[in-house]
Order: structure tokens, then C-alpha cells, then sequence
């Protein structure tokens, strides 16, 4: 697993005052802290995503070149470790934490991209992360055999509907609309597709960039193309206030058209054969 390195300086000394950091780590949701004579370790899974990251404080700096860079600033022996395939998505909230820390501590930071230790600016580190996962990708072609890549934008709605599902949950249960988590499926020819389910007469949330419901009629289960769906409901659907673009939901006083749009049309039969996929699977 190749790895993007973010490293903690600090100016004019390498004091790290440890009960505050661990303090500070045992605040975030998802931390898990760890310590041995080798090392410290702030372990982060990002809790509705499952995606992770490692914060570590080592015994010898871990820093490339360091002779290289402004004396000014001294290692901590302190740095960020995390999947370089991590999506956008996950790795903006990462950056968030580091953020965090740099401003809490007075902290700044150095990747081996970096031409010196900077102050925090997540454009910058967002910026250099693409560029090396862009060109670990371009350098991997068989990573391309293995994973399924996907626009950025694209990427980053559907985690955010899987990141948020909870609260979508929350939000429509007194509206009794279900929320459905998507299914992450490949077809015959290895293309990924997402498919949700749908009970008949139940209100229900449809997630953006979908590509099939698996809708249930009583103990039968039908496959239908939602771009052959859409067009046939989406007068009747409305847009999820405040939420991801294309994220649509049936209102009760117009339920009743679309459930006669369901019992009436011929919808083409579908002839994929589906298997499941990790949405770990993904790139951006």
C-alpha cells in the first residue's frame, strides 16, 4: 500500500506536550489510541466510511532530505500516514484533523512534494495529494484492472449520501419515507453499477447516480433501469432540500401516480448477472 505522508514541524523546538495531544485525539470520533516503546498511535477510522488513516509519533524522524529544509523549523517525529487511493472525499476530512491539530498545537507541516515547511493551506496539501495519487495511478496501470474509476464529483455524492445516511434516516422517519444504503454491484463485463431496493408502496429516497432499482413486489423482486425509470416519475419526485444534486424523494400526495406508473408500465427485462463490490473498490 503506497502511503501520502503529511509531517508535523514546529518552530524553534520539538516539544510535544503528549497528555495534551492524546487528550486531543481521544475528542475526535473514530480515534483509537495506542503506545509501546516504539511508537504512539492515533489510529483513524472514519466512522460511517470505514476508510483509515494512522497518526504516529516515532522515536527518529521519518522526513526525506530533512537537512534541506528551514532550520527554523524542527521535526516532531510526528506524522500523518494514509492510503494514497483514500477518495477526496475521506481524505478532505483527514486534512480537516490536520488542520486542526496545526492550528491547536502551532503546528506546520511538510510532504516530500513541498519545496519547505509551510503553514497549513489545505489547497496546497489537496492539491499535491492529487498529483501524487494521479501519478501513483498513471504508474499502476493494473490498479486500473482492479479498482473501478470514477469522476471526483461523482465520488464524492455518493460518499456523502453513505456519510450522511444516518441523518437522512433520522430526518424522514416521521415522514415514514425509507432510506435506502446503495448496493455496489458488478455486472458481467466488470462494470460497477449502483443499485438500491424498493419496496412497493413505500415512500423512498433515491440516492444520486443510480443505475438500478430492485424493486419488491411481494416475495418477487423486479430489476428496472432507473434511467428508463426516472423520466417516467420524476414529475412526481422532489429534490432532497439542502442535499447532494440529483438526490430525489417521493412525496406522500403524489405517491399514488407513481405507484400506477410502476403497476402499468412494461419495463424492459434486465439480463445482467450482478455480484457484489467493495466500495473500497472505487477510485477517484
Amino acid at each position: 500500500m503506497a502511503l501520502f505522508n503529511v509531517h508535523f514541524f514546529k518552530e524553534k523546538t520539538r516539544k510535544i506536550d503528549l497528555e495534551q495531544l492524546i487528550a486531543y485525539f481521544e475528542r475526535i470520533e473514530g480515534i483509537q489510541v495506542e503506545m509501546d516503546e516504539k511508537s504512539v498511535r492515533f489510529k483513524y477510522v472514519q466512522p460511517k466510511l470505514q476508510y483509515d488513516a494512522l497518526f504516529i509519533i516515532t522515536p527518529k524522524s521519518q522526513v526525506p532530505d530533512i537537512y534541506r529544509l528551514n532550520p527554523r523549523y524542527l521535526d516532531l517525529n510526528f506524522h500523518l500516514e494514509m492510503n494514497i487511493l483514500t477518495p477526496e472525499y475521506v481524505a478532505k476530512q483527514i486534512f480537516e484533523i490536520v488542520k486542526n491539530i496545526t492550528d491547536t498545537f502551532g503546528f506546520a507541516i511538510y510532504n516530500e512534494m513541498f519545496e519547505d515547511v509551510l503553514v497549513f493551506k489545505m489547497d496546497v496539501l489537496l492539491k499535491v495529494y492529487q498529483m501524487l495519487k494521479e501519478a501513483y495511478i498513471h504508474k499502476n496501470p493494473m490498479l486500473l484492472s482492479e479498482h473501478h474509476q470514477l469522476p471526483k464529483d461523482e465520488v464524492s455524492a455518493i460518499l456523502r449520501y453513505l456519510d450522511d445516511h444516518v441523518e437522512l434516516q433520522d430526518y424522514y422517519k416521521d415522514l415514514e419515507t425509507y432510506v435506502p444504503k446503495y448496493h455496489f454491484l458488478s455486472t458481467e463485463k466488470k462494470n460497477l453499477v449502483l443499485g438500491i431496493e424498493w419496496k412497493e408502496h413505500t415512500l423512498t429516497v433515491f440516492p444520486p447516480y443510480l443505475n438500478f432499482i430492485f424493486y419488491r413486489v411481494g416475495n418477487e423482486i423486479k430489476v428496472i433501469d432507473y434511467e428508463e425509470l426516472y423520466p417516467l416519475i420524476d414529475k412526481y419526485l422532489l429534490d432532497v432540500p439542502g442535499f447532494i444534486k440529483g438526490t430525489k424523494v417521493m412525496q406522500k400526495k403524489t405517491a399514488k401516480k407513481i405507484y400506477q406508473v410502476m403497476k402499468k408500465h412494461k419495463f424492459n427485462k434486465i439480463t445482467h448477472t450482478f455480484t457484489k463490490e467493495s466500495m473500497k473498490r472505487i477510485l477517484d
